[in-house]
């Protein structure tokens, strides 16, 4: 399991195309991907559940990766948070 915090910047971000992005992002990868904003947490192949976590500018997102390649998909998913969020 390999996990990273980020502090989100963009307000653009959080809007439906970015999101559609990072969840294709992680789509590319077999290994489990969890958003986590503190309080509640959510599956990011599952949008409305991401949704759910009223994520906004300045809030602190936990990403947590597991599986077989959990290395290559949190360098790429990292990469994206910071050129995006």
């Amino acid at each position: 399991m390999k996990q990273f915090s980020y502090v989100l910047t963009n307000e653009g971000a959080l809007q439906p195309k970015p999101m559609g992005n990072l969840m294709r992002e992680a789509a590319r990868f077999t290994s489990r991907v969890r958003l986590s904003n503190g309080v509640k947490d959510a599956m990011l192949k599952e949008q409305r559940a991401v949704m759910g976590l009223d994520m906004q500018c300045g809030s602190r997102i936990t990403v947590t990766v597991e599986g077989k390649d959990e290395e290559a998909a949190v360098a790429a998913i990292q990469n994206y948070f910071v050129a995006n969020m």
